[in-house]
């Protein structure tokens, strides 16, 4: 979950280290050091195939991810300023990097230029348009990333070699990136590009995005487009949203396969320190022998402080046919699991 989602749902960071740089005379430079320490325990039944349950920790976290980030900023006057961002998972079990390529900053690594008015240009390995975008209109808002099947899309968390621009005019909320596939001789090749916009006003928010990228599939590039759309409403205490996504993957090396994602809920804030959610999410995949999978999903957070929660959650899946697949990789016909845990920001 980025900064953003944090101060959204009021678990925002509160310290900071700040070190101040001797600036010239019209600019100042800090650079913060922020990070998030998340440790829970899941039950699950019916976690292999042929029957059994399982009892595990996923040390790269639950509620939030683990990640160790530096933000900078330099103030150049007159609006406008340059920033960076590097963000690097960790394990909290073992301590290594959450990643089997041993990448440092895995999470977010990039520089840009940003100006109030006119927006941000950022160039490096950034979140896509659609995980920007999810995160609005998901119920979950990336709480629990390895559960809720939206976070593990194909269409992608993170795009390498990215440029990226993002603005507000006013209600509207606008993105377009490419990401740059760097094949000699073929532009597209390797490539991603996207294009998102979301308009709130009042408790009213809806939006969407489409995006395509050429992906190498076996030797060859194939075409994968993307699109999402979705809306939400406030209110009092109350936030609805939900949406749909789909991937149209046409490969020529293989089938071609569509996936639909559908998703709505709620997020209820109970007290100022108890969030309540709940959300049904329904994946269908054209070449998935289970054909499509349900799973609902409960969960309460308790905020001890700004900066710590308690978390529990609870959710059943279902599957059309009980059947070993990619959706069904333990081929039962339901699983349900329960998580709790605590979350600590810095």
């Amino acid at each position: 979950m980025n900064r953003k989602l944090m101060s959204r749902v009021g678990l925002g960071v509160t310290t900071s280290m700040s070190l101040l740089v001797a600036p010239p005379a019209h600019a100042q430079s800090s650079v913060t050091l922020y990070g998030t320490v998340d440790g829970g325990v899941r039950y699950q039944t019916h976690a292999a195939a042929g029957g059994g349950s399982v009892v595990t920790m996923n040390s790269n976290g639950y509620f939030s991810s683990n990640k160790l980030g530096f933000l900078g900023k330099e103030d150049l006057g007159d609006g406008w300023n340059a920033h960076f961002q590097l963000e690097s998972g960790f394990n909290l079990g073992n301590g290594q990097y959450d990643n089997t390529t041993g990448t440092e900053f895995n999470r977010q690594a990039f520089v840009g230029i940003g100006n109030e008015r006119y927006g941000s240009l950022d160039l490096g390995r950034q979140y896509t348009i659609a995980h920007d975008l999810i995160s609005i209109y998901d119920p979950y808002g990336f709480h629990f990333t390895p559960i809720i099947p939206l976070t593990n899309a194909s269409d992608g968390t993170r795009n390498n070699n990215d440029v990226k621009y993002k603005n507000n005019f006013g209600p509207v909320l606008f993105e377009a990136d490419n990401s740059f596939g760097g094949v000699a001789g073929d532009f597209s090749s390797g490539a991603a590009r996207a294009v998102g916009v979301s308009y709130a006003s009042g408790p009213f928010a809806i939006g969407g995005l489409y995006g395509h990228r050429n992906l190498l599939v076996s030797t060859a590039y194939v075409g994968d487009t993307y699109y999402m759309i979705g809306a939400g409403y406030q209110l009092g205490p109350v936030r609805f949203s939900g949406g749909f996504m789909s991937e149209d993957q046409q490969n020529r090396v293989g089938p071609h396969t569509v996936t639909n994602n559908g998703f709505g809920g709620i997020v209820w804030s109970v007290t100022p320190s108890l969030a309540f959610r709940g959300a049904y999410y329904q994946t269908n995949v054209s070449t998935d022998k289970a054909g499509s999978r349900g799973m609902s999903v409960l969960s309460l957070a308790y905020s001890l402080s700004k900066r710590t929660v308690l978390y529990g959650e609870m959710d059943y899946m279902s599957y059309r046919h009980a059947v070993v697949s990619t959706l069904n990789t333990a081929g039962a016909s339901s699983q349900t699991a329960v998580t709790v845990g605590i979350d600590h920001l810095f």
